[in-house]
């Protein structure tokens, strides 16, 4: 064996190594109780304890007239008593805010806010939770989106746990939902490059500055959201649930993460322009460097594509020694079985992860192009941070510097078609 088929293995030995540390950690987190599910004996007439603290859900909208009824609706069904509602309106064209006033002159648990106008330097949706929060004083505070659907008795778990651990700030990944194509087969995988970043327990230990939140489930004692300065203090993120839980964590506040794949689902996008677009965007925000976003790109080239490639290639090599009676060589074989190892690996843990996301595993037979799709996307959100240093969301292109924070006043609207694709 030459020295080049050395190094060339022994590379691929540590490519597969990967996979098996995620194996491993995929168990650990099983058996550390990081999935959080529902009590068998919980049931809707279940009474909460005396000194069960007040939660208000906080829903910052705009534009979001489809989906706010049904929204409402979820959210009111919660099977937790102390709960109130505040709907912010932030600048919606549509009557995203006639619908939630609605709700609140039928139930006195809902509120509604409206927010006028975007000060410079500032995301709307940072902008609009720090100034509806201002006047609330319920015990703790539960951040989610429209496209949320809690399950009755998601607000009553997650408020279980936070207090059975102790923590100020508890944070859920969703079960992501998917209606198309490309939303099973690409979706599960753009999640897991931000579980590749950020699933590590680590992001549990206080001792760790790896630090994790998702802004669709993110559950916060007032108290503790008002002594770190709230939204305000990462007004200028393009995503601002990342940055909130570095800064809370920074900051003293204990923090949590886990899975409620049984307690959230959420739907984001429903085609192939809105999962790019949509994507490229979070990660911008949730990576925050090019080098990151390489890396990534890089590992989806050679950690997923890259036994694809050698199997084809292999395939074509047996099938030309049989058609000409010529025997394969012991390279050959050693990368045959380096293959068939990295194959096996990659899809057992890939095959656990869809599981752990409540995804369908039946869309792994198209894992290649999932990977392709991925790295497109990924290649996108590095142009607009490290090149075009611009992103569009929300009618809006707005210049970002290399960390993915504005930098300036936006510009004007970018095309209709442009911001269509660009939400979150």
């Amino acid at each position: 064996m030459t020295m080049e088929t050395t190094i060339v293995l022994a590379a691929w030995g540590a490519i597969t190594s990967v996979w098996l540390g995620l194996l491993i950690a995929q168990r650990k987190a099983k058996r550390d109780g990081l999935f959080l599910e529902v009590s068998a004996k919980r049931n809707s007439e279940q009474s909460q304890p005396d000194d069960a603290p007040t939660v208000c859900v906080v829903i910052a909208a705009r534009n979001e007239s489809q989906g706010m009824a049904s929204c409402l609706k979820n959210v009111l069904s919660q099977d937790y008593p102390k709960l109130s509602v505040l709907v912010i309106d932030d600048r919606s064209e549509d009557n995203t805010y006639d619908i939630a006033k609605e709700f609140a002159q039928s139930d006195p648990r809902v509120s509604v806010q409206r927010v006028a106008h975007l000060p410079p330097n500032w995301m709307g949706k940072s902008h609009a939770l720090w100034q509806g929060t201002r006047e609330i004083r319920a015990d703790w505070l539960l951040f989610t989106d429209v496209d949320c659907k809690l399950k009755p008795q998601a607000v009553a778990r997650a408020i279980e746990e936070a207090r059975t651990r102790n923590v100020q700030f508890l944070t859920l990944w969703p079960h992501q939902t998917a209606g198309g194509f490309w939303e099973h087969t690409t979706i599960p995988l753009c999640g897991g490059i931000i579980a590749l970043w950020f699933g590590s327990q680590r992001v549990n230990d206080p001792n760790s500055s790896l630090a994790f939140a998702n802004g669709q489930f993110l559950l916060i004692e007032r108290e503790a959201y008002e002594n770190i300065g709230g939204h305000r203090a990462v007004r200028s993120a393009i995503i601002e649930d990342i940055p909130l839980a570095e800064h809370a964590k920074r900051s003293g506040v204990s923090c949590w993460v886990a899975s409620g794949r049984d307690l959230v689902s959420v739907r984001m996008y429903d085609n192939y322009n809105t999962i790019v677009n949509g994507w490229a965007r979070i990660y911008v925000g949730a990576l925050r460097s090019g080098t990151k976003i390489a890396l990534s790109i890089l590992w989806l080239m050679f950690g997923s594509l890259l036994p694809y490639v050698v199997a084809v290639y292999l395939a074509m090599t047996f099938y030309w020694a049989n058609a000409t009676g010529e025997t394969v060589s012991k390279e050959f074989i050693f990368f045959a079985g380096m293959c068939a190892n990295h194959l096996t690996l990659m899809m057992i843990a890939s095959y656990r992860f869809w599981g752990m996301g409540g995804c369908r595993r039946i869309d792994l037979l198209w894992y290649p192009l999932s990977v392709c799709v991925v790295i497109r996307i990924l290649a996108q959100s590095w142009w607009w941070l490290t090149i075009r240093r611009s992103i569009p969301w929300r009618n809006t292109r707005y210049s970002i510097d290399g960390r993915g924070r504005i930098v300036e006043t936006p510009a004007p609207p970018v095309s209709r078609r442009s911001a269509s694709s660009a939400t979150r």
